[in-house]
């Protein structure tokens, strides 16, 4: 389930994709997206069944042992389902959820898990009309708020997938993932203040989960507040998740403070050399620092001739193709 969640979080279950303003392309960065469950997001672990790879054994020959097994109940069709979604079946995951409700008709539960499965494939319009399902029969939860939330958003719909946010949260004010989705919203309205009381509500909530603090870093250099953006880096850092996108940003305030030994530095740590360079690179560049940016990209060539031609191209932005200097 780890693919389903980076999918199905706001993305992580990964988002909102941010650039640090003024960078260009190659050295922009995004937040990390995070995806969205809730208390029916669970699905039902399947019962392990059948022998070990290495067994074997005799055909029983007593004729009432050969008789075909009998119809799954809408209970077991369900587990089914969940076997296949977590093998990442999602056809025949979605085939079992059907046959289930053909058994049991009107099952929120299993409303709910098939709009899941619509986020999950990027079928955002039948996530909302499953999502709608649950709340017809069960108009205070909170998990399916969050869910048409989340299908809205990745519609860009950002009005209504606000609305659903804030509902979700009324309902229940644990779901640190729906805060995430509106601190995203909200850098993008370029509310950077509400953003960040968000993404720092949402850190309460689930104080380990390094892309959060990134987000945060993210949104408080957008405002200009950078020495509070690198310490939100430090601390992504030290929380779990990836790294190399978070030392990218911390690479990219500290040049933008004019710190460019430590933005290298970053860069470094989160990439390759030739990376790096060009990283730098592209910061002297937005800056208008052209010799600078032109000696970078030379480092970047230099470091790995497979980057000759992505950094070659910035230098023939600047008219330095192929100069050492």
């Amino acid at each position: 389930m780890k693919k389903l969640y980076r999918r199905l979080t706001g993305g992580l279950f990964v988002i909102a994709a941010l650039l640090i303003s003024g960078m260009l392309s190659g050295c922009a960065t995004s937040p990390q997206e995070m995806q969205t469950t809730g208390d029916y997001g669970q699905l039902s672990t399947p019962v392990k069944t059948g022998f070990p790879r290495n067994y074997s054994a005799s055909v029983p020959e007593d004729p009432a042992l050969q008789r075909p097994l009998p119809e799954m109940n809408a209970e077991e069709y369900e587990t089914s389902g969940d076997l296949y979604f977590s093998r990442e079946d999602y056809t025949m995951a979605f085939v079992q959820y059907e046959k289930s409700l053909e058994m049991k008709p009107g099952n929120v539960r299993i409303y709910f898990k098939q709009g899941m499965l619509f986020l999950h494939v990027g079928k955002h319009e039948e996530a909302v009309k499953s999502f709608q399902k649950v709340l017809e029969k069960d108009p205070g939860r909170a998990a399916a708020y969050e869910g048409m939330g989340t299908a809205f958003f990745e519609m860009r719909q950002y009005e209504e997938a606000e609305k659903h946010f804030l509902k979700a949260i009324e309902l229940d004010r644990s779901l640190w993932k729906a805060r995430n989705y509106l601190g995203n919203i909200y850098d993008f309205q370029k509310k950077y203040d509400q953003a960040s009381r968000e993404y720092a509500e949402a850190i309460l909530l689930k104080p380990d989960e390094g892309a959060l603090y990134n987000n945060l870093g993210v949104s408080l250099s957008l405002a200009g507040r950078y020495e509070e953006s690198i310490n939100a880096f430090k601390q992504a850092l030290g929380a779990k998740g990836p790294k190399e996108r978070v030392y990218n940003n911390l690479g990219l305030v500290f040049a933008k403070t004019g710190r460019y030994d430590a933005a290298l530095d970053a860069f470094m740590k989160g990439s390759d050399s030739a990376k790096a360079y060009n990283n730098l690179g592209c910061v002297y560049l937005a800056q208008g620092e052209y010799r600078k940016a032109a000696q970078s990209f030379n480092k970047a060539i230099e470091a790995s001739p497979k980057f000759y031609e992505k950094a070659n191209e910035n230098l023939k932005k600047i008219g330095f193709e192929n100069s050492p200097n």
